[in-house]
């Protein structure tokens, strides 16, 4: 399959609080699927629209590293593709996020019904894209491995390692914990690490 960034993900924080998060958007594509890899937030939608050149209904699937506002949102505007997801979200009360966000996370939840296809640990997608279970940033986060046919092999950590300065801590070894240990192991065979709130970076080998 053939991989494509569409959009690379950020985070704006000010006064000490994160605004206008929103996650990286991934695309991969071959003669019987297109592939989004968490289609992000609603506040980005026109820069996706724009670089997506295709219609929202080819997209096929939606793989979701996790079911949180910034990442996995925008699905309710692909209803035609079966969207992919770790078996753990269906434990989540999405109400207690609060009052209005809660209704938000309903909303998406909603837009799933009768196209949801679960996953589980170590399981792979499509030929292309092995599951890795990581519940350290919420109970159903996944991270991927992602084998291409432009690119080589993509580990993309998900939010348990979001940007370069994250990585960086851990090959440095600032961090010694799971994580570090997950993110070390996975980068080691890759060629790309895919960030969700960053740019992707290349593997000097």
């Amino acid at each position: 399959m053939r991989f494509k960034t569409i959009l690379d993900g950020g985070l704006l924080t000010i006064t000490g609080r994160v605004h206008g998060t929103f996650s990286s958007v991934f695309l991969l594509e071959d003669e019987k699927r297109k592939i989004l890899i968490d289609p992000s937030h609603v506040h980005v939608i026109q820069d996706i629209e724009s670089n997506l050149d295709i219609s929202p209904d080819e997209i096929t699937d939606i793989v979701l590293t996790h079911v949180h506002l910034d990442h996995a949102y925008n699905s309710i505007f692909f209803p035609k593709a079966t969207v992919r997801i770790h078996e753990n979200y269906k434990g989540k009360n999405y109400r207690n996020f609060g009052p209005l966000i809660g209704q938000a996370y309903q909303q998406i939840i909603n837009s799933w019904e009768n196209r949801v296809k679960t996953f589980k640990d170590n399981d792979v997608l499509f030929n292309s894209i092995q599951i890795i279970y990581t519940p350290y940033h919420s109970k159903e986060h996944v991270s991927l491995f992602i084998k291409s046919d432009n690119m080589g092999n993509l580990f993309l950590p998900g939010d348990i390692c979001m940007t370069k300065i994250d990585f960086y801590d851990i090959m440095r070894n600032l961090r010694t914990d799971k994580v570090a240990e997950i993110v070390k192991k996975w980068s080691e065979k890759s060629d790309y690490v895919l960030f969700t709130h960053d740019t992707p970076y290349k593997i000097k080998k």
